[in-house]
C-alpha cells in the first residue's frame, strides 16, 4: 500500500481567547477588500459598538481589540494584537471560483495556526477547513486558499451554498499564536479566479511611505496571479503619477511591458525628494487587459543627517540651568524646529578673565561633515539684552590637539519671538572633524554675556550602517551574507571579521555592500567591522562600528512545519519520512485520518511527527527514514545530532535509536540510553555526539538517509507498540561559555 492510500479527512478543535468579529456584505464582482488601509500616525484601526471597524486616532474606539499601523516595518500593514476572528458574508459566491487570499508575517513570534471556517444554519463546531502552510519565520507570506477544496465529512460539495445549508457564509477566519505575541497581516481579500485584485500589483519595495531611501535603490513589488508584463510609472508629482496612461504618458512611464517584477532608474534619485510610482499589470493575448495599481510613495535619503548624542563644554562660567549643553540637547526647539524665548532652554555665560570665551562641541567621532545650523540667542528681550553672539571664529580638529580655522563668521541675530528658526548656516564643506570650536570675538550687546539657543550639526554618511544580520543577533544561519548600508562615495568596502573583536582579521575587500563569509561555524559569536574606502577623501578609510552577532547551534535536518495534508501533491508528511508501508518496519508515520501530522503535541513551531511503532512481528523494529541526499553534517563544525522527542508512558518500552547511511552504504547506530525513553510524556532533547554514528567508516560529510526508530535494527527480537512523537531534528555544536 502506498502513502496515497492513506486518505483520510483534517479534523481538529480550537478554543479561542480573544474575538474579533466583522460582517460584511460581499457584491461579488471580482473583489472585495476587507481592510487593506495605510493609516495616519498615530490611527488605529478599531472595533466599533456595531461590529465594524473604523479608523480612529482617539477614545472611544482605541483598546485591546484593535488594528494598529506598525511603523517600522510595513508602513501599510495591520499590526494584530492577540488572536483575531473575521466574520465574512460570501452568500451567492460560486464556491469553484472564489478564493480567500492574504498576506501574513508572523514576525518575531511564531503562527500557532490560520484557519477559515464555513458556517450556516445549526454550524457544526467541528467543521474545519483544508491545510495549508504558514512560514513561521520573519518574513511576508502570501495566502491563497481556494474554497472548492475545503471538505466536510470527506465530502467536497459542488457549491458554497450546498456546503453551507444555504446560507453561503464563511463563519469565521482564524489567526493565532502558540505564545502571547503580535501579527502582521494585510491585503485580506475575497476574490474570484478570474481577475479583480488578484491582478494588481502588491507588496511595494520600498514599502509604501518609506523614508530614508537609498539614492539608487531599486522598485519592487509582488505581481498580480495573471500579470504579463508590468508598466513602471514613476515621478515627484501624485497628480501626473496617478493620472498617467500609455494613451498620457505625463513624462512618469519609465517602463512598458517589462517582464521582471523590478525596476533600476538610470538617474540616482534626488536627495530628500517624495517619489511617487504605480504598476499596471497587463495581462497576456488575446485582451492585453491592463490593471492600473495603486499610487505609492517613498522619500529619498537627506544629504546630510543630524548628529546626536554632542557633547558640548566651554571655558565660560553659566548657572547650574543655563549650560553649555543647552546648545545641542533640543531643549526649546519644537517639532517645526522653531525656538523657545524662555532662558532656561539656553547657553548664558560670561567668558573667563585671561582668554576669549569659547564653547566646544564633541561629535563622539570622526564625520564628515557638512553643515552647522544656528540659532542665536532668543529670550524675549534679547533685541534690548544683545546676549547673541555676533562674530565668530570657527574651528575643527579631529584629536581635539590639532585646529585648523575653518573661518571668521557673523552669525545673524535672532528675532526674540517663539517662531524663530535656524538663520545662520555654516557650511563645513565634507571635512573630516570630531571637535568643533566656536570661539567668540563679540557680541550683540555690551553686558558682557554670551549665549545661544541651539546649534545642530549635519554629517554626510561616510561609514557603513544598518548591518545585516542586525547588531548582536542571534540564531543566525551560518550560510548567512553580511550586507550593510554603505557610506556615501565609497570605493570598495574592507570586510573584518573574527571571533575577538580585539583582532579582527581582513575577510575580503569588495565592491558592493555584501560579503559572504567562508567557514562560519555553529554556536560561535563573530565580530565583524566594515572600513569604507574612497581615495577620494582627503580621509580614505572610514572604519564604521564592530558589530556581531552569533550562529545557529543546529540547523534543521527537519522541523516537520512544511507539511500539509495535500495527497495529490504529495506533500504530506508520510510522502518524505517513510514508514513501514514502504521499508516493511514496524512503523507508520502520521495519522490514518487528516490532519496527518501532530498538531498539538509540538516542540516548536505547529507540527511534530507522529511515529508509531509495532514491534510485535517481524522484522520486529520500527523505522522512518528521510533522504539526506548526500548532505555534509560535518559543514560548520558540527560535531553532534540533535532531536527531541516525547513518549507516552502507556507505550511498550523499546529503544530509541537514530542511524546515518552514507552514500557507500555504511550506516552507525546511536541509540537513546536510557531503555525506557518512549514513555517520557514530556518534551526530551536529545544531543548525539557524532562518535556514536561514525563506526565501521561512515562519513557523515556525504550523508544519505537518516533513520529513525524503535528497536534493535541489529539484533531485532519481538517486542511491542506505542507511539512517539518527533520534532526539530538538526545537526550542529551546543555553543559554550554564553
Amino acid at each position: 500500500m502506498t502513502s496515497n492510500d492513506k486518505s483520510r479527512m483534517r479534523q481538529f478543535t480550537l478554543t479561542l481567547t480573544a474575538v474579533i468579529a466583522l460582517s460584511t456584505a460581499v457584491a461579488f464582482g471580482g473583489e472585495c477588500i476587507i481592510f487593506s488601509e495605510e493609516l495616519a500616525p498615530d490611527a488605529d484601526l478599531a472595533l466599533r459598538g456595531d461590529s465594524q471597524f473604523v479608523v480612529s486616532d482617539s477614545a472611544p474606539y482605541r483598546g485591546a481589540n484593535h488594528l494598529k499601523r506598525d511603523f517600522a516595518t510595513y508602513g501599510s500593514w495591520a499590526w494584530i494584537t492577540g488572536i483575531m476572528n473575521l466574520n465574512l458574508d460570501l452568500s451567492g459566491i460560486d464556491f469553484d471560483t472564489a478564493y480567500i487570499e492574504f498576506y501574513i508575517d508572523g514576525g518575531t513570534s511564531p503562527i500557532g495556526y490560520v484557519e477559515l471556517r464555513l458556517g450556516g444554519p445549526g454550524w457544526d463546531p467541528d467543521f474545519r477547513d483544508t491545510s495549508f502552510t504558514v512560514d513561521d519565520q520573519p518574513g511576508y507570506q502570501l495566502v491563497q486558499v481556494m474554497l472548492r477544496d475545503f471538505t466536510s465529512n470527506g465530502v467536497r460539495p459542488a457549491n458554497l451554498d450546498e456546503f453551507t445549508g444555504g446560507t453561503g457564509t464563511i463563519d469565521r477566519i482564524s489567526w493565532g499564536f502558540e505564545a502571547a505575541g503580535d501579527l502582521l497581516i494585510d491585503e485580506v481579500r475575497i476574490l474570484d479566479a478570474e481577475g479583480g485584485v488578484m491582478s494588481i500589483a502588491t507588496h511595494p519595495v520600498p514599502a509604501h511611505g518609506a523614508a530614508d531611501v537609498p539614492r539608487d535603490a531599486a522598485l519592487g513589488w509582488t505581481p498580480g496571479q495573471f500579470a504579463n508584463t508590468h508598466d513602471v510609472y514613476l515621478g515627484t508629482g501624485f497628480e501626473d503619477v496617478n493620472a498617467a496612461s500609455r494613451q498620457s504618458p505625463r513624462g512618469v512611464l519609465v517602463s512598458q511591458d517589462q517582464e521582471g517584477t523590478t525596476f533600476a532608474s538610470a538617474a540616482l534619485f534626488e536627495f530628500g525628494a517624495t517619489c511617487y510610482w504605480r504598476i499596471d499589470e497587463v495581462n497576456a493575448a488575446p485582451d492585453y487587459t491592463i490593471f492600473k495599481g495603486e499610487v505609492w510613495s517613498f522619500t529619498v535619503e537627506p544629504f546630510a543627517y543630524p548628529i546626536a548624542n554632542v557633547i558640548a563644554t566651554s571655558n565660560g562660567a553659566s548657572d547650574a540651568v543655563s549650560t553649555p549643553q543647552r546648545t545641542v540637547d533640543g531643549s526649546g526647539i519644537n517639532a517645526d524646529d522653531q525656538a523657545s524665548v524662555k532662558a532656561p532652554d539656553m547657553w548664558l555665560a560670561y567668558p573667563p578673565a585671561d582668554e576669549p570665551l569659547w564653547i566646544q562641541y564633541d561629535l563622539g567621532k570622526v564625520y564628515r561633515l557638512h553643515e552647522m545650523l544656528v540659532w542665536n540667542y532668543n529670550v524675549q528681550f534679547e533685541l534690548m539684552l544683545g546676549f547673541g553672539l555676533k562674530g565668530v571664529t570657527v574651528e575643527y580638529s579631529e584629536n581635539g590637539t590639532d585646529w585648523t580655522a575653518l573661518g571668521d563668521f557673523e552669525f545673524a541675530r535672532a528675532t526674540a519671538t517663539a517662531t524663530y528658526t535656524a538663520n545662520t548656516t555654516v557650511s563645513f564643506g565634507g571635512v573630516a572633524a570630531r571637535y568643533v570650536r566656536l570661539n567668540v570675538n563679540s557680541g550683540y550687546g555690551l553686558i558682557g554675556q554670551y549665549g545661544l539657543s541651539e546649534v545642530r550639526f549635519m554629517y554626510i554618511p561616510a561609514y557603513a550602517r544598518q548591518p545585516q544580520p542586525a547588531d548582536g543577533a542571534a540564531d543566525v544561519e551560518i550560510g548567512t551574507a553580511l550586507a550593510w548600508r554603505s557610506g556615501r562615495n565609497a570605493a570598495s568596502h574592507e570586510v573584518h571579521l573574527g571571533t575577538d573583536p580585539a583582532a579582527l582579521t581582513l575577510a575580503g575587500t569588495v565592491d558592493s555592500p555584501t560579503f559572504a563569509p567562508d567557514g562560519m561555524e555553529f554556536g560561535s559569536i563573530y565580530y565583524w567591522q566594515i572600513v569604507e574606502v574612497n581615495e577620494a577623501d582627503t580621509v580614505t578609510a572610514w572604519p564604521g562600528e564592530v558589530w556581531s552577532f552569533s550562529t545557529q547551534e543546529y540547523a534543521l535536518i527537519d522541523g516537520f512545519e512544511t507539511y500539509n495534508d495535500d495527497l495529490d501533491a504529495k506533500t504530506t508528511i508520510f510522502d518524505t519520512w517513510l514508514d513501514g508501508w514502504v521499508n516493511g518496519t514496524g512503523s507508520t508515520v502520521g495519522y490514518l485520518n487528516a490532519p496527518f501530522a501532530e498538531r498539538t503535541i509540538v516542540h516548536s513551531g505547529r507540527q511534530s511527527m507522529p511515529l508509531a511503532y509495532d514491534n510485535s512481528a517481524s522484522p520486529f523494529y520500527s523505522e522512518a527514514e528521510f533522504d539526506l541526499g548526500g548532505a555534509d553534517l560535518m559543514t560548520g563544525g558540527a560535531v553532534s545530532l540533535r532531536l527531541f522527542f516525547h513518549g507516552d508512558a502507556a507505550n511498550v518500552a523499546e529503544t530509541l535509536y537514530v542511524a546515518i547511511e552514507d552514500s557507500t552504504g555504511k550506516v552507525g547506530v546511536a541509540a537513546h540510553p536510557d531503555p525506557d525513553a518512549a514513555l517520557a510524556d514530556s518534551w526530551q532533547e536529545w544531543v548525539i555526539p557524532y562518535s556514536e554514528l561514525t563506526a565501521g567508516g561512515v562519513n557523515l560529510s556525504r550523508a544519505a538517509t537518516i533513520y529513525i526508530g524503535l528497536g534493535d535494527r541489529n539484533n531485532p527480537t519481538a517486542g511491542g507498540t506505542g507511539i512517539v512523537f518527533i520534532d526539530d531534528v538538526g545537526f550542529g555544536t551546543a555553543r559554550s561559555g554564553i
